[in-house]
């Protein structure tokens, strides 16, 4: 099932999600990088977030949305636990973030996805998403989906 966040309840399982599924590709990059529970806090309390909670009340699953200036819809962040990978999670969130950015008025979401995480970037791929820009700085390729 597909909810909104829940700070108090969500907010220590996304963190553990982020640290364990996207931080090591972000330090790939930056290896001293050092990024703390705050700031991701932050960067989830700007955003969007929905939660998937397909194994019960606790979420297995979360992405984070954001409308940039230019109405794009920016999928800020994604992550399913591994245990519940291959089961439609993360096709199901991004669904949601799909139809957050029509409710928007947004007609292309965007997403940062690193170099190294080639899973990923079959994942979008087969959601329809294209690689448009490759930041060799960053080791990330943006995607892009335009809709309707």
């Amino acid at each position: 099932m597909l909810r909104k966040r829940i700070p108090k309840q969500d907010d220590g399982i996304l963190y553990g999600l982020v640290e364990k599924l996207l931080l090591p590709f972000a330090r790939q990059t930056v290896p001293d990088l050092r990024v703390s529970r705050t700031d991701i806090l932050k960067r989830l309390k700007s955003c969007v977030t929905y939660v998937d909670t397909a194994a019960g009340r606790l979420p297995v699953g979360f992405i984070a949305l954001r409308v940039d200036r230019d109405k794009r819809l920016s999928v800020d962040m994604l992550a399913v636990n591994p245990k519940f990978q291959s089961r439609g999670i993360g096709a199901r969130l991004m669904r949601r973030a799909e139809r957050t950015a029509g409710e928007r008025g947004c007609r292309e979401v965007v997403l940062w996805v690193d170099e190294a995480n080639t899973q990923a970037q079959t994942f979008y791929v087969r959601k329809g998403y294209d690689t448009v820009h490759y930041d060799a700085r960053l080791r990330c390729y943006m995607m892009m989906k335009r809709l309707g």
